[in-house]
């Protein structure tokens, strides 16, 4: 009986371990990523059946790339300054978010957009304001503080 009992302990965990394997990172992504991002630090992966990411320093610039099955890269994201803004980006947070204090500032590539994420702060509350390159605002997110 206590044989028994131990085997079945055996086999839940090698059955749960089974399920819990993260999946592998293409050899092919990888290589891709290992020529175009040469100066990449600290970087960490996040694989998913539909895409991987790429979490990385380039310099002083925090950049996420993603990565389709076939090796491609599918969109990217990369922190900005915010005298890289478009002027528009800027002056629709600006009158949006009067008296915000801007906190950061990413450009995404995508598919088909190029997007700006505006993120700002005052003392009740904290915003992600989206910006499209064809001018389209969207509230990204709102939290209270």
């Amino acid at each position: 009986m206590k044989k028994l009992f131990i085997t079945a302990l055996i086999a839940i965990a090698v059955g749960g371990a089974a399920f819990a394997t993260p999946k592998k990172l293409s050899s092919i992504i990888l290589a891709n990523f290992n020529v175009e991002f040469k100066g990449a630090s600290n970087v960490k992966w996040v694989v998913t059946d539909d895409y991987s990411k790429a979490s990385f320093k380039e310099g002083n610039t925090k950049r996420e790339i993603f990565y389709n099955s076939s090796g491609d890269i599918i969109a990217s994201s990369k922190s900005i300054q915010l005298d890289e803004l478009p002027i528009n980006a800027k002056r629709t947070f600006a009158k949006m978010f009067d008296g915000y204090n801007v906190k950061e500032a990413i450009r995404f590539d995508g598919f088909d957009e190029v997007s700006y994420y505006i993120s700002g702060e005052n003392e009740k509350e904290s915003v992600i304001l989206k910006v499209s390159d064809c001018n389209q605002v969207s509230m990204f997110q709102k939290t209270k503080k």
